[in-house]
């Protein structure tokens, strides 16, 4: 190893020390480097899972795989040798240079930078010689790429270019670092044979990437890594075990390790209680044999039936089997994310080992707003071993809701990448799908899902964009040695059918296809070399003929809420747009029921709706009671269809696809309550599917909803089948059901009006697939720059949408300035309270601002403290009395459209944003 005065030393690799860490005003480049080899070390010696399948992928032993990985995150900032990075701090500019560092200024990326250094003169870097530099490329790209994305090549480098941006010296000083760290970590010259071909190296990648990630940011934090001189240290050596000592301490503190996993089986009384027996579901997940390597379950089975905890006993086995360290659970929506999040905090803890302290995440674009998740996050945060902006950030889109008694790691819980890296999660689909699009720190997204269970809830729920993405997503988790648990309980057999093949594809496997089974309820297993189906029994007892009966107006449906609601019954009415919703809320609140009905839909300010969503799961959840549920009446829209456990004696909907109506009627009678009153009928609004419908056939009845479902021929097939069958058939006709709709020949029931509507459809549901295909990330590739545009993950999109939304923050303005609306929820932190004052309207609803003359400077003032992610919102100061249950207030916006004019908007916290007014 060199002695302390080689020129190497020289070079700076921080130079922000903190006010609260005394110290000198800078930290070597070396020492920092080490800092970051030693808390990787750190992070493989404590994940056992990790280590193993990377050294699988090296063709190594684990101790011989943790020092090449030692070295390669040892080099991650080599590109900081260069002089054009060095000049950015001049105070601190080696003498080696001898030139003037204000001719070198300029941006420089030091990642880039390396990652030329490599393509350059790979034979610098001294890795085994009997694999090709081109193989070894992605790896170097990933620990260069430690800032959240590959570096981006120059092509057309030479040395001459190299050496204008790095001069000789940092060349030199590069390389003789590189030769050091290499004689460090003992790196052979050769590897014994067979060494790792293309195909493992490049799938390592990705792995490599998230490791680099957080080992860089672990290794940056001066709580655990205070700056030193190298005068402090006689050889590097004795930095090296310096830093190693630290970094045990920085890594256990910062909460990433892996939790202990419960070594003894768990029973079903840990998830269900005592009193609950198993489904016929349940039992077989008990007992099924687990594959080895990475595994794909789909349980589908009717709503209500337990798939839940079925999941979540497979995740501990496979836990239990060494196979995982966690589990997350991805759902559609934030409110299903929530109620998700919720059950889980409840029973997540019985998965580890007893005094264990897992922590447990929530991710979607609202975490941050619930009482019970950042109340858990508290104590960490406010134990001072966490630099800003880690410990008390702004999560940007994120809000929902935990039991106190979550623990959760702030290092964790205050950035929603890293939520990934918890123990236990549920969040979004969005959020893991960003770990396979091309986002900044998609890489640790990554490989946090890979260590853990990936649960996929109403997976049949996303339009064939989504559906791409989930393929590759599941792609990447086979690829990475990761299993997944699919959940639905209306899935299509194609669908069915292109998942498993994204896994197998991911694993590379060779299995058979077998022919498709019309089996309800089935789970299937999917492994290198297997693909089982299985019949399982119905639950006992909840098998049901469900009449349908349908109503061909929405004064129809009012009028039976009405007789529902006063028979006593708890009555859900389902429309497919708020508009509607509003409507129908409005007519029944003029009609005098005995009590006001509910209204929940999405267009509520966030802490209103935060507020509906409790109120709702509280009168017609599994734990409401008998008096309070009788008469009361729920509007709402899509937000109730699908995973809140919600309860009703009658449920109304207007006519959906075939799947959808399936999950609505999952509501009805969903839980065993003697004092239920009424008959068992679903009740279904909708035209008549006569034979001579055409394009016009829907829009005529639901004017607003054509344009939220646009495949008419999917919903004339629909209410045809419902029409002809009668009824809903639980378990044993749901197959059926779903494929007279979606199955391979369903078109040829099609009248020839709507026959063009198909093959449109089809056509565009072929072209999102193929956008998806070209926006994800490719896990044959490896992780290097491959022209696309990587962007911030609040950036980037995971869904196509037809309607594009804008966010509003709704205001106030008091005592001469703007504050937000929901200031009295969160007085303290401005940014908590704006969140929590947003609501999503159509694009062609608002499209911009206009902010009284009288509030402009108040306006301004008040946007001081937005971020730059908040720069495309607009303000709407609200007027009128005093928030309260019954307060009205209004706002000005500008209206979206070809023709935009000034319009009043009016929002009520009962009604949320409920109507918008002609143009003034």
């Amino acid at each position: 190893m060199p002695s302390l005065d080689e020129p190497i030393l020289a070079f700076w690799g921080k130079a922000r020390p903190l006010e609260s860490r005394p110290g000198p005003g800078w930290h070597p480049l070396a020492f920092h480097c080490l800092d970051v080899a030693a808390v990787g070390r750190a992070l493989l010696k404590g994940n056992h899972g990790l280590t193993e399948w990377i050294s699988s992928q090296l063709c190594l032993p684990r101790d011989d795989a943790i020092h090449l990985m030692c070295f390669l995150l040892c080099v991650h900032d080599i590109g900081k040798f260069a002089k054009k990075f060095q000049a950015k701090e001049p105070t601190r500019f080696p003498e080696c240079f001898d030139e003037n560092p204000a001719r070198l200024s300029g941006f420089f990326d030091h990642g880039a930078g390396g990652m030329r250094l490599y393509d350059v003169d790979p034979v610098a870097f001294g890795l085994p010689e009997n694999v090709s530099p081109k193989v070894w490329r992605p790896l170097i790209s990933a620990v260069a790429g430690h800032h959240g994305s590959p570096p981006e090549p120059r092509f057309g480098d030479t040395r001459l270019t190299l050496r204008s941006d790095y001069g000789a010296e940092g060349i030199r000083a590069a390389h003789e670092f590189i030769r050091c760290a290499r004689g460090l970590f003992s790196i052979p010259a050769r590897l014994s044979s067979p060494p790792p071909d293309r195909k493992r190296i490049r799938r390592a990648s990705y792995a490599v990437a998230g490791l680099a990630v957080l080992a860089d940011w672990i290794g940056s934090n001066q709580s655990w890594f205070r700056y030193r001189h190298p005068d402090e240290f006689a050889s590097f050596d004795e930095y090296w075990d310096y830093a190693r000592k630290l970094s045990t301490d920085a890594v256990r503190e910062a909460g990433v390790l892996p939790a202990p996993r419960r070594r003894d089986r768990l029973g079903y009384e840990a998830l269900i209680g005592a009193n609950a027996a198993p489904t016929p579901m349940q039992k077989w997940v008990l007992n099924a044999d687990l594959p080895a390597g990475p595994t794909l379950f789909m349980i589908e089975d009717e709503t209500g039936s337990g798939k839940t905890e079925a999941a979540m006993m497979l995740a501990h086995r496979l836990m239990h089997s060494g196979r995982a360290d966690g589990l997350y659970v991805a759902l559609p929506t934030m409110a299903t994310a929530n109620a998700m999040f919720d059950r889980l905090a409840l029973a997540y803890r019985h998965l580890f080992a007893e005094g264990a302290e897992p922590s447990i995440a929530l991710a979607h674009g609202a975490r941050g707003m619930h009482e019970g998740f950042r109340s858990a996050m508290a104590p960490m945060a406010d134990s001072g071993r966490f630099e800003a902006p880690y410990a008390d950030a702004p999560v940007s889109d994120d809000a929902s809701e935990t039991t106190a008694s979550a623990a959760c790691a702030a290092w964790i819980a205050g950035d929603r990448r890293r939520t990934f890296l918890a123990d236990a999660g549920a969040g979004t689909i969005d959020q893991a799908l960003l770990s396979v699009l091309p986002s900044r720190h998609q890489s640790l997204r990554l490989l946090g899902l890979t260590r853990r269970v990936l649960i996929l809830d109403e997976v049949h729920a996303y339009d064939a964009y989504m559906q791409r993405e989930m393929e590759m997503l599941l792609e990447f988790q086979a690829g990475l040695g990761g299993s997944a648990i699919l959940l639905s309980a209306t899935l299509p057999l194609s669908i069915r059918e292109r998942l498993m093949d994204a896994f197998a594809k991911g694993l590379a496997s060779k299995e058979a296809k077998l022919a498709a089974r019309m089996d309800y309820p089935m789970a299937t297993v999917c492994a290198d070399g297997v693909r089982r189906f299985v019949k399982v029994a119905g639950q006992p007892g909840r098998a049901r003929t469900l009449p349908v009966r349908f109503l061909r107006s929405s004064a129809e449906a009012l009028r039976e809420v009405e007789r529902a609601a006063g028979a006593g019954q708890a009555v859900l009415y389902i429309r497919n747009t708020v508009d509607d919703a509003l409507d129908a809320h409005a007519e029944l609140s003029a009609r005098g029921l005995d009590t006001q009905p509910e209204l929940f839909h999405a267009r509520f300010a966030l802490v209103d709706r935060l507020s509906v969503e409790k109120r709702v799961v509280d009168l017609f959840g599994k734990r409401s009671e008998p008096a309070g549920r009788e008469g009361r009446v729920l509007v709402a829209t899509q937000v109730v269809e699908q995973s809140l456990d919600l309860d009703f004696d009658a449920v109304i909907t207007d006519l959906a696809p075939i799947d959808l109506v399936i999950q609505r009627a999952g509501r009805l009678w969903r839980h065993n309550r003697p004092e239920r009153q009424g008959q068992l009928e679903l009740l279904v609004v909708g035209p008549e599917p006569v034979a001579d419908a055409d394009e016009k056939w829907f829009g005529q009845v639901f004017p607003r909803a054509q344009y939220v479902y646009r495949d008419y021929a999917r919903i004339w097939l629909t209410s045809k089948t419902l029409e002809d069958s009668g009824a809903i058939v639980s378990p044993d006709d749901l197959r059926t059901l779903i494929e007279s709709v979606y199955g391979d020949e369903a078109d040829a029931r099609l009248p020839s009006g709507l026959q063009g509507m198909y093959f449109d459809s089809e056509g565009k549901a072929g072209a999102e697939r193929g956008v998806a295909t070209t926006n994800a990330l490719n896990l044959a590739r490896g992780y290097v720059w491959d022209g696309g545009a990587w962007d911030l993950d609040v950036r980037t999109p995971t869904r196509l949408v037809d309607d594009p939304q804008v966010t509003l923050r709704l205001a106030r303005f008091r005592d001469g300035r703007i504050e937000p609306y929901a200031h009295a929820a969160a007085p303290d932190k401005a940014w908590r309270a704006w969140r929590l004052s947003e609501v999503n309207v159509s694009a062609r609803r608002v499209g911009g601002e206009a902010v009284p003359p009288g509030y402009a400077d108040a306006a301004k003032a008040a946007k001081e403290s937005w971020t730059r992610f908040d720069s495309d919102k607009i303000l709407v100061v609200l007027e009128g009395g005093d928030v309260g249950d019954d307060a009205t207030l209004y706002g000005s916006a500008i209206s979206g459209g070809a023709n935009p004019a000034h319009i009043r908007l009016r929002y009520n916290p009962q009604d949320g944003l409920n109507s918008i007014a002609e143009p003034s």
